[in-house]
């Protein structure tokens, strides 16, 4: 993808989840990018060893963001997860307001476009529901099987758009529902593709489509895994354990 083909770019960021080094790694990265907006797409500070650092971040740059489910966890103070709770008592109440005024979803209009039919719908999972599962291609360890047409009819609902692009899965994919074109976005904190390196997204529109190039920022990942091996959270060996082998792990 070439940036002088492209008339409007906009830098994609989801699932940080605490790791405050990759998303320094990956807006580092952008520096030296074109680009004309900066989106983050949710899952924000949950399971990572900073999320109070993460959030600090975020919202210094002051651009749109949308939640995510874990982000949703977090706001809920009677949430029942140890994980959860520890990630409430790292952040202070303003914090936690702030994540509880977001957006379910972001849509963009490129210039010289018509809305919905041209727009750009980022949102953190599917359009109808944030924590679904629609997976557009399987993943590389066997874990998630290309979602049913049926279902993923149901999971976009009427949502309308060129391009319906999410989060949540933690790999990057494509594919259509019918005719509507979808894709997913990789990690910045927690990869579930194999690489550990950060992952992130740019999505272009060149006058008639929206097209998605996909990006890896290295990153000391190793350094990360063994912060929060030493911090109190409580799932710390397995947060640490799915930053080093890049793939979800489920919680014993």
């Amino acid at each position: 993808m070439n940036a002088q083909d492209y008339v409007y770019t906009v830098a994609v960021l989801a699932d940080i989840h605490g790791n405050a080094a990759a998303l320094r790694a990956v807006l580092n990265a952008l520096v030296d990018q074109n680009f004309d907006a900066l989106i983050f797409a949710g899952d924000l500070v949950l399971n990572g060893p900073r999320p109070a650092e993460t959030l600090d971040i975020i919202r210094a740059l002051d651009v749109p963001t949308i939640y995510g489910n874990a982000d949703r966890y977090v706001c809920d103070p009677n949430h029942p997860d140890p994980g959860v709770q520890w990630v409430r008592e790292q952040l202070d109440a303003g914090g936690i307001a702030w994540l509880a005024g977001l957006p379910f979803a972001h849509r963009i209009t490129p210039p010289g476009g018509e809305s919905p039919t041209d727009d750009l719908l980022i949102v953190h999972a599917t359009p109808t529901d944030v924590e679904a599962v629609l997976a557009l291609e399987s993943d590389r360890f066997g874990l998630l099987q290309v979602t049913p047409q049926s279902k993923a009819e149901r999971l976009l609902g009427s949502a309308q758009a060129d391009l319906i692009l999410g989060g949540h899965l933690h790999y990057a994919s494509s594919g259509k529902v019918g005719e509507r074109r979808c894709a997913t976005v990789g990690s910045v904190g927690f990869p579930c593709d194999g690489d550990a390196r950060a992952a992130y997204a740019m999505a272009a529109w060149d006058g008639r489509n929206w097209q998605v190039q996909h990006c890896r920022v290295d990153y000391n990942h190793l350094q990360v895994a063994a912060e929060i091996e030493q911090s109190s959270f409580p799932f710390a060996a397995n947060s640490a354990e799915r930053i080093r082998r890049a793939r979800f792990i489920p919680q014993e």
